[in-house]
C-alpha cells in the first residue's frame, strides 16, 4: 500500500475538472517542509498536507465537507509508517498493535 482512494461523499469542482475521489501517495520531506511554512498543526498545515499528498491544488482540499477531510486525514495515517508497520489490506488502520508477552 503505497497510495490510498479516499472516495467523497460528494464531488469537489475546482478549475474545471470534477473530484469524486482523491488517491494519496506516500509523503516526502518536501511535502512536510511546504506544510511547515504554516503554523505547526494548524488545520491549514495538514490541508496543504493532503493536497500534496493527493497531488492537487490547495483549493480542492478546502473545498472538501468536514467528514471527507477527516475521512482523508484519517485514512492516509499508515502512509506515515514505514511499508512494513502498515496495516494489511481491510485491516483497521487505526486499530492498535497486539503484541504477546511471556
Amino acid at each position: 500500500m503505497d497510495q490510498i482512494t479516499v472516495k467523497l461523499t460528494g464531488p469537489v469542482e475546482h478549475d474545471g475538472r470534477t473530484y469524486n475521489e482523491l488517491v494519496f501517495r506516500e509523503p516526502t520531506v518536501a511535502d512536510m517542509i511546504a506544510a511547515e511554512k504554516f503554523k505547526k498543526d494548524s488545520l491549514e498545515s495538514n490541508a496543504v498536507l493532503l493536497a500534496a499528498m493527493a497531488d492537487v491544488s490547495l483549493p480542492v482540499i478546502k473545498r472538501l465537507k468536514v467528514y471527507d477531510y477527516n475521512a482523508c486525514d484519517t485514512l492516509t495515517v499508515p502512509l506515515f509508517l514505514p511499508p512494513d508497520k502498515r496495516p494489511g489490506e481491510g485491516e483497521d488502520p487505526n486499530a492498535e498493535a497486539v503484541t504477546d508477552k511471556p
